[in-house]
């Protein structure tokens, strides 16, 4: 059981897709639709904005109330069953909410572009939904996001190490994420583990381009 790679062109893809959800509850995409230059160009754009001293940064801060905007590393997640914060800042980007004008072109696009392939991907989930769940679906399921307010595009920076870090602390310890489904753009460096459900653990591949 490991990780399964499905090509978004071929027949097979939403067979292949959503068998690996549901044995690893994770899965990789290539060829898919998402424009690779416009995620490369994104994630360039928000690596400049985390250079950014934090006075700069802090003009952004979240709101504690809506949750849109700048999370510094202060006030990072802490993983359920641990004890101390992850080591990352991060941007919660809604089409709504505040933003760097720099930046809101090409964030919004790529928001829509995922938001996108989230909707046929939800549609693949349904597909293969045994049908005495699927009949209790209150609507499709690729139209659970359709101009969903809060489906955010959330900008993830893990800062170069500095040796002061909190003991026991790492850039993302190991969680569940609690929405139905997350779409992750393949990371700049490597270190992205998965547990399937037999509880072992996979590295996932970062290849340019996938999801």
């Amino acid at each position: 059981m490991y990780v399964l790679t499905a090509d978004f062109e071929k027949p097979d893809a939403a067979e292949i897709f959503t068998r690996s959800l549901k044995e690893t509850g994770f899965g990789v995409l290539k060829n898919h639709p998402v424009n690779y230059q416009l995620v490369k160009d994104v994630f360039n754009a928000w690596e400049d904005f985390f250079t950014l001293p934090d006075t700069e940064k802090n003009k952004f801060l979240f709101d504690k109330e809506i949750h849109d905007g700048f999370f510094p590393m202060n006030v990072s997640e802490i993983a359920k069953g641990n004890s101390v914060k992850d080591i990352k800042e991060y941007y919660h980007f809604y089409p709504w909410g505040r933003c760097p004008e720099s930046l809101r072109e090409k964030s919004l696009q790529l928001f829509n572009e995922m938001t996108q392939l989230a909707m046929t991907l939800l549609g693949w989930v349904e597909q293969h939904t045994p049908e005495d769940i699927r009949k209790t679906f209150s609507m499709p399921l690729s139209q659970m996001i359709k101009d969903a307010p809060r489906t955010l595009l959330r900008i993830l920076h893990y800062p170069p190490l500095k040796g002061t870090e909190e003991k026991g602390a790492i850039r993302a310890a190991d969680h569940e994420d609690i929405n139905l489904l997350t779409l992750l753009p393949a990371a700049t460096a490597t270190g992205l583990q998965v547990k399937d459900v037999n509880n072992h653990w996979h590295e996932v591949e970062s290849d340019p381009g996938t999801l």
